[in-house]
């Protein structure tokens, strides 16, 4: 609350001793720029992505247990590691595998669209003559999509002697054209029909993922964890998640056996994790937290979250036209600028308004507040993006008329790994503090929890100021 200030900015003697006892040890190893290179060191708590994945699983698991549970199909594996087997291509964990008649799996009708090269393209060509693997993605998507796509390309080289094929679907087909996916395809080293990039109407589009593949799709929004696998008949014959490489050596196991059939199974059972009958799309594990973002300077630069690779920096949210805590809120940060004096600390404001916030107006709004352009960074995007930005990478809101009085400490390795009310003196001492630490550390974290200033409150209690 506004009321709550305590003009900390006027405070121009402060010296905490969080800054003048700092004995810095800054990582001296190259720092990445490359938009095309993702780090796997990079992104958010990594125990938290891990603890989310486990229950999307272990939810799946469930479901499909009671699916089956009057057919008595034997189930492989629970991916519980105190309990279950020890993890393999077998017994991916947290997988569910279960014995399903082949002739009971779904079956996916032939499809049409357009490819990279702008031409028409049908899955009804490997109809008796090959499987293919399909995925989503699209191509503006900084981190996991780039990720999904570089596994992809390694399973198309793990399985160059099998007649198989690729493709992958985007989600974004307004931004999306031929012209777009075939730079991306490019880079990637794929050439259709063995590896085809498709687009089409978003109607279309929608009706092949949840549909056909029971995979949710909404633009820019979801990126699926599933590679799913039809077979040569045109049955949904598994689904693998391409970031787990049990799964995806379990995948490279199972299309060889596939690509290898000379007819249909038919009357036989078949090992997957594809049981569906009945499967809403909503029910497939989807992956819904970026671990990196890509936005833009107010110098019209594109700015990718890990181009700060081996700094810590400080984040806010704000907007330029909130007329009460965001210019109190910028003018604190104006003045810490000034106390950290030449501290490497970076900081960076992102506006939750960007219709509004273009780049000229953030320059402005910059001189306004004596910024140094070296120091703190003002960015504005998509406005699709930076919700999730806010939501996903920081834990925050991010939405139009949004701004919290938190300031997000990041470190080296593109970690949160703490908020700090500016408001409050005391959690400015602690934050420097924790800033101080950072800047010391030599190695990425196993585990860390992170820090709220001034309480130990849960992330999903986080304050927020709307002006009306």
């Amino acid at each position: 609350m506004v009321d709550r200030i305590e003009h900390p900015f006027n405070r121009t003697s402060l010296e905490p001793k969080a800054l003048t006892d700092m004995n810095i040890v800054k990582d001296s190893s190259p720092k990445e720029t490359s938009p095309k290179e993702t780090s796997p060191k990079r992104g958010p708590n990594m125990l938290v992505l891990g603890a989310l994945a486990v229950l999307a699983c272990t939810f799946l698991g469930i479901a499909v247990v009671i699916g089956l549970m009057t057919t008595k199909a034997p189930i492989a594996g629970s991916g519980n590691s105190n309990t279950g087997p020890e993890p393999s291509a077998d017994n991916p964990p947290g997988a569910v595998i279960v014995d399903v008649p082949w002739d009971h799996l779904h079956h996916i009708d032939s499809f049409e669209m357009k490819n990279q090269d702008g031409e028409k393209f049908s899955t009804a060509q490997f109809s008796g003559e090959k499987p293919y693997l399909v995925s989503f993605f699209f191509a503006s998507c900084p981190s996991i999509c780039r990720d999904l796509n570089k596994q992809v390309a390694s399973l198309n080289e793990q399985l160059k002697k099998e007649d198989v094929a690729f493709v992958t679907i985007t989600v974004d087909p307004d931004r999306d054209t031929p012209e777009v996916l075939s730079e991306y395809a490019q880079g990637f080293d794929a050439v259709s029909p063995r590896w085809t990039f498709l687009t089409g109407q978003q109607y279309k589009i929608k009706q092949v993922g949840e549909q056909m593949f029971r995979v949710e799709v909404v633009d820019m929004a979801n990126h699926t964890d599933n590679i799913m696998l039809v077979d040569k008949w045109g049955k949904y014959r598994d689904r693998f998640k391409w970031d787990d490489p049990y799964d995806m050596k379990r995948l490279v196991n199972v299309v060889k056996e596939v690509a290898a059939e000379t007819k249909p199974p038919l009357g036989k059972t078949v090992r997957t994790r594809n049981a569906m009958v009945g499967r809403e799309p909503i029910d497939l594990s989807t992956v819904q937290y970026l671990r990196e973002f890509h936005l833009y300077t107010s110098e019209e630069k594109p700015f990718f979250s890990r181009d700060l690779t081996g700094e810590v920096w400080i984040a806010n949210f704000f907007f330029t036209s909130c007329p009460t805590i965001c210019k109190l809120q910028s003018k604190y940060i104006e003045g810490l600028q000034n106390r950290l004096g030449e501290h490497p600390t970076k900081l960076v404001s992102i506006t939750t308004d960007p219709v509004t916030d273009i780049p000229a107006t953030l320059r402005e709004y910059a001189r306004d507040h004596n910024a140094d352009p070296d120091r703190w960074i003002f960015l504005t995007g998509n406005e699709k993006v930076i919700p999730r930005v806010g939501s996903e990478f920081f834990s925050a809101m991010g939405g139009v008329g949004h701004h919290s009085t938190e300031l997000f400490v990041v470190d080296k390795w593109g970690n949160v790994r703490g908020r700090f009310d500016w408001q409050d003196a005391a959690q400015e001492v602690e934050m420097l503090s924790l800033v101080d630490s950072l800047w010391n550390e030599s190695r990425p974290p196993g585990e860390f929890k992170r820090i709220d200033g001034g309480s130990k409150q849960d992330e999903s209690e986080f304050e927020e100021e709307d002006d009306e």
